[in-house]
């Protein structure tokens, strides 16, 4: 199992659609998020948002049995779940996920962050 943090800025005006990005994942997309995540092999995923003095960032934490391989597959997934999420991802962000690769440091966590989003994968499940 491997681990990364990965911190991107949010764009100007995003924070508030960023919040329903993470409230639509936890709600009206859950199902297929689920499903993406488990395909991917990723086990759990975290997303906060961080106030820093340069302006709002988010903060994702991600698990899984085979990191690169999960970030690959984001990355190059012509899945319609996976399309739509690179593409709030580049929206809100401005992170093209093709440079994933880059990313595989692991930074600490901020200690005041603000959790929006969490979710770990049901080990009883398949």
């Amino acid at each position: 199992m491997s681990g990364i943090v990965m911190s991107n800025p949010i764009a100007p005006g995003k924070v508030e659609a960023w919040r329903r990005f993470c409230q639509e994942l936890a709600g009206a997309r859950r199902q297929n998020y689920e499903a993406s995540r488990r395909r991917l092999g990723i086990t759990r995923e975290r997303m906060a948002l961080v106030e820093t003095p340069s302006g709002s960032a988010a903060v994702t934490t991600m698990d899984a049995r085979e990191l690169g391989q999960a970030l690959g597959q984001i990355m190059t997934s012509d899945l319609p779940f996976d399309r739509w999420y690179r593409e709030r991802i580049q929206e809100l962000q401005g992170v093209n996920q093709a440079s994933y690769d880059q990313l595989l440091e692991r930074p600490p966590l901020p200690q005041d962050q603000e959790l929006l989003f969490e979710w770990t994968s049901d080990p009883e499940s398949p």
